[in-house]
């Protein structure tokens, strides 16, 4: 663990429940982009700049739910969709989807079920919803009701499925399709999140230290609150958790720090050295 920084850092940040507020279990008609950052992160973040260190936003969400208050804070990058993409200068440097059978066989699952499951691309989260439902409980999702209606130019860019934890059992099933096809993330109170197999938030760290010529991982922190952060947190040299952190999370971070309605990260900032 670092206990001071006075040459070039680089910094991965969660966003829900990070930088910005968020309960996991009062997402219904929430706007997620109408969420920004504390003034006192904003000026933060300029002060990591003005010091030379790299800061990365490393958030579950899509890029088109990086809302402008959080690209505001002029990141270095954006590791999103919990590590599945990289973005650099806003162009995507890589980018990881599901295979088409895998997502067209869980939409299938779902449909079966009669349940509300949001599949997540980088352009748009679709809600697949029950015949005649429609109007989905998260703002700003297009609602479909089949794996077809998810295609964009005759594709399907799927990169990140986000259930709860009672469907996710609906449409398990005994066969193994869920162990076999995802890696499986508690993301706090019933959320779920399946990502593409051997992906994770980790993953997202190590491809953008990888672009910025870093070699190892000395000299990096990271910021998280729940369970799709433990991959980040794996990945860098020094591991903070928010005081509202899940208590997995605390276990493995080398500094807990205050929670997010109390800033947090500007306060591990300041005790390591950082702003």
């Amino acid at each position: 663990m670092i206990d001071a920084c006075s040459e070039s850092a680089v910094l991965f940040f969660d966003v829900d429940g990070t930088l910005t507020s968020f309960d996991p279990d009062d997402m219904t008609d929430k706007d997620f982009n109408a969420i920004h950052p504390s003034k006192a992160v904003v000026d933060a973040f300029g002060r990591l700049r003005n010091a030379g260190h790299q800061a990365f936003i490393c958030t579950g969400r899509p890029l088109w739910l990086i809302a402008d208050g959080l690209r505001a804070l002029n990141p270095a990058g954006i590791v999103a969709m919990a590590g599945a993409t990289l973005e650099i200068e806003g162009r995507v440097v890589h980018e990881d989807c599901f295979d088409e059978d895998i997502v067209e066989e869980l939409a299938r699952r779902v449909v079966d079920a009669g349940i509300e499951v949001f599949f997540e691309s980088n352009a748009a989260t679709f809600a697949l919803e029950p015949v005649g439902v429609e109007c989905s409980s998260l703002i700003g999702t297009s609602v479909v009701h089949s794996a077809e209606e998810m295609r964009v130019e005759g594709r399907l860019r799927v990169g990140k499925v986000c259930i709860t934890a009672g469907d996710l059992a609906r449409v398990a099933s005994d066969d193994g399709f869920i162990d076999r096809e995802f890696e499986l993330c508690n993301t706090g109170g019933q959320n779920r999140e399946l990502s593409p197999r051997g992906i994770d938030k980790g993953v997202g760290v190590a491809r953008a230290l990888a672009y910025l010529g870093r070699e190892g991982n000395a000299r990096t922190f990271g910021f998280g609150d729940s369970g799709n952060d433990l991959g980040m947190l794996a990945a860098v040299e020094t591991a903070v958790a928010m005081g509202n952190a899940m208590p997995e999370v605390k276990a493995v971070a080398d500094y807990v720090t205050d929670d997010v309605a109390h800033d947090g990260t500007v306060t591990a900032m300041r005790h390591f050295g950082l702003i």
